[in-house]
C-alpha cells in the first residue's frame, strides 16, 4: 500500500477516533447529572481497564512488561490523570464545544514548551501561529467580560498537563507498546476516580452502567484508532484531522443541550483550530495517547 493510501486511511481512522472520543465526552457530560466526576472516572475506568487488559491478552502481547513500571511511564500517566480530571470537571460545567476547544490549545503550548524547555528552534511562522492561537483563547474565554467563568481555566489546565505529558512521553522506552502506555493511564485515572468519589458516592443504576460501558468502549476504540493511525500514516499529514473532534462536540452541544457558540466564540474556535492545524501540519513533537 503506497504512502498516499496509507495517509488517507490513517486520516479516516483519526476522524473516526475523534468522533468516538467526543461521543464519550457527551456521555460523560450527560452522566454527570447523576454522578460526581470521581465516580464517573472510576466506573468508566474499571470498564476501560478490563477492556484494554482483555485486548492486550488476546493480542498475544506480554501483559505487564518490566518497562510498564518505569518512572517515566508513571509520570506520564500521572500527567494524563491530572489532565483528565481537569477536563472532565470542566466538561460538566461548560458547554461541550467550549471545553473541547480549549483543551486543544495543547499543540500551541507544546510549541512554546519545545522552544523554552527543549531548546528546539521554532520558525517565525509557528510563533505567529502561537500568537493567533492565544488570540483565539481570549475570544473564547473573554476573561474581562461577564461571559467569563473560572471553569474555563479547567480545560486550559488540562492542556498544560497534556503538554507536560507529551514532553515526558519522549523519555519513555520506545520498546514499551502504546497499549501498555494507555493501560497505565487508565489504571491511575481509575484509582484517582475512586479516591475522589469516596466522599460523594451515589447509587449507580444499571442504565447508567450501560451508558458508561458504552463510554469506555468508545474511549478505548478511539484510542486504538489513533494508535493505528499514528503507526500507519505520516504524523504531519494526519494530525490536523484531530480537530474534527471539535465539530463533533459542537454537533452534540446543539443536538443534546441546544447550545450554539456565539459569534465571538466561533471566531475564537476558528483561530485556535487554524493555529493548531498549522503547527501540526508543519511538524511537531510526536505524541502518543489522549484525555
Amino acid at each position: 500500500m503506497n504512502t498516499a493510501t496509507n495517509n488517507i486511511r490513517a486520516a479516516l481512522l483519526v476522524m473516526a477516533g475523534m468522533a468516538m472520543i467526543s461521543s464519550n465526552d457527551a456521555i460523560m457530560k450527560l452522566s454527570s447529572e447523576q454522578l460526581g466526576v470521581g465516580q464517573l472516572l472510576f466506573v468508566r475506568g474499571v470498564l476501560a481497564v478490563v477492556l484494554f487488559s482483555v485486548y492486550i491478552r488476546l493480542s498475544g502481547r506480554p501483559f505487564l512488561p518490566l518497562a510498564f513500571y518505569s518512572r517515566w511511564n508513571a509520570l506520564r500517566a500521572f500527567c494524563e490523570c491530572c489532565a483528565t480530571v481537569c477536563f472532565i470537571t470542566g466538561l460538566t460545567l461548560l458547554p461541550i464545544a467550549t471545553a473541547s476547544t480549549l483543551v486543544w490549545v495543547a499543540p500551541i503550548l507544546l510549541t512554546v514548551a519545545a522552544a523554552l524547555v527543549l531548546g528546539e528552534r521554532v520558525r517565525p511562522g509557528r510563533w505567529l501561529a502561537v500568537l493567533v492561537g492565544f488570540a483565539g483563547i481570549l475570544l473564547v474565554t473573554r476573561p474581562f467580560d461577564v461571559h467569563f467563568t473560572p471553569a474555563m481555566l479547567l480545560p486550559l489546565a488540562a492542556a498544560v498537563f497534556i503538554t507536560v505529558r507529551d514532553l515526558v512521553t519522549r523519555r519513555i522506552d520506545s520498546s514499551l507498546d502504546s497499549l501498555h502506555v494507555v493501560l497505565a493511564t487508565l489504571a491511575i485515572v481509575t484509582v484517582a476516580g475512586l479516591l475522589l468519589s469516596i466522599a460523594d458516592w451515589r447509587p449507580v443504576s444499571l442504565e447508567l452502567v450501560a451508558w458508561l460501558s458504552l463510554s469506555a468502549l468508545l474511549l478505548g476504540s478511539g484510542f486504538l484508532s489513533q494508535i493505528v493511525a499514528v503507526r500507519s500514516g505520516e504524523l504531519s499529514f494526519i494530525s490536523p484531522f484531530s480537530y474534527t473532534g471539535i465539530l463533533v462536540a459542537v454537533f452534540y452541544g446543539y443536538l443534546i443541550w441546544d447550545e450554539l457558540p456565539d459569534t465571538l466564540t466561533i471566531a475564537g474556535i476558528t483561530l485556535i483550530v487554524a493555529a493548531g492545524m498549522y503547527i501540526l501540519a508543519v511538524g511537531r513533537i510526536s505524541r502518543r495517547g489522549l484525555r
